[in-house]
């Protein structure tokens, strides 16, 4: 991994805490420190966890509903390692490598990988597009920020689009087939497809589906919960739904993240939220300064040490390799023996 990218990311944060130290006139002292109830701080760190460890088990299951057996263990620590590298690493690079790892470990097809992990963002994208509407409903009613109603509709469609794609493009893969002789767009053509086709076999599961959408609609209350708990440890105890808005409206706020891990942008998104129902600044500069030391600071150190421990530390070293994969393994090959 590029120490230029780790030290970019210190940089961003040490700025984003001054500047929320700065606007919310926080004293940084023991004394603030003593503030924070640790009852709720404990609770809103095993909360936030407990929110991986069902993403590990739905994606473990999802791979199975695909016809692929892994272990949790293994799953679990790919999807950290996975997120760890996307936090530091723009694009979703996580991914790539989490779908290069199942081929090059378990000699899972990229287009198994890729469809799975296509699947589990689909999943993740309706649970916070739903959360956030009715969250949006419960605690504002009608003065619902314009632009979190836009993020809505947009994501909507979105998931719309692909719906109907499921169901039509297959359907046209003797034509498209037939348009272009070149090797290159053939192998591509049939890459594409399989993929469909992983993500077309979740479909056939109906009870594999709600288990898997149950299990989303967890991940984000996780959110929810956590911070909840954090501004009822800071002595703000707002009403759940307040804590539900603005960490739903927040996490659609950096769904497209614009710096690495959305640090500062995830901040200013939170703190103006919070400010919607009169949060003061110190108190909202504080929660959301505690909201990203559970959920990206620790959990940069956290899915490192899990990464190096498991030996996954080969994907940092090597993640040219895997961003390669996907143009010249291969597995794009719909003919390859390793996908058959």
């Amino acid at each position: 991994m590029n120490r230029a990218r780790l030290i970019a990311i210190a940089i961003l944060g040490l700025l984003t805490f001054l500047l929320l130290v700065r606007l919310g006139d926080i004293d940084v002292s023991v004394e603030t420190l003593r503030r924070i109830q640790p009852a709720y701080l404990l609770g809103a760190i095993a909360v936030h966890y407990s929110g991986f460890v069902m993403r590990g088990e739905r994606w473990r299951r999802m791979l199975a509903g695909m016809g692929h057996q892994v272990s949790f263990g293994y799953a679990f620590s790919l999807l950290l390692a996975g997120w760890f590298i996307s936090a530091l690493v723009p694009a979703r690079a996580g991914d790539l490598a989490r779908a290069g790892l199942l081929r090059r470990d378990r000699g899972i097809p990229m287009a198994a990988g890729l469809g799975s992990v296509a699947a589990e963002r689909a999943f993740d994208a309706l649970a916070l597009v739903c959360l956030a509407a009715l969250a949006g409903i419960w605690a504002l009613a009608g003065r619902t920020p314009e632009w979190v109603w836009q993020s809505v509709v947009a994501t909507s469609i979105l998931f719309a689009v692909a719906i109907t794609g499921l169901l039509a493009v297959p359907r046209l893969q003797g034509r498209l087939t037939q348009l272009f002789p070149w090797p290159f767009y053939q192998r591509a053509l049939g890459f594409g497809f399989d993929l469909l086709a992983n993500v077309r076999e979740l479909g056939r599961n109906p009870i594999l589906l709600i288990i898997v959408g149950a299990q989303s609609v967890y991940v984000w209350l996780c959110d929810v919960f956590l911070a909840y708990l954090l501004l009822h440890g800071l002595g703000s105890p707002l009403p759940l739904a307040v804590a539900a808005f603005t960490a739903m409206a927040a996490d659609l706020a950096v769904t497209v993240p614009i710096t690495p891990g959305a640090v500062g942008q995830f901040e200013a998104a939170f703190v103006g939220l919070l400010a919607l129902f009169a949060v003061p600044a110190s108190q909202a500069s504080l929660a959301v300064l505690l909201n990203r030391f559970v959920s990206f600071w620790t959990f940069i150190l956290f899915s490192g040490l899990v990464t190096y421990l498991t030996g996954l530390g080969r994907v940092l070293t090597r993640e040219g390799q895997v961003a390669n994969m996907g143009r010249s393994s291969p597995s794009l090959d719909p003919q390859s023996p390793q996908d058959q």
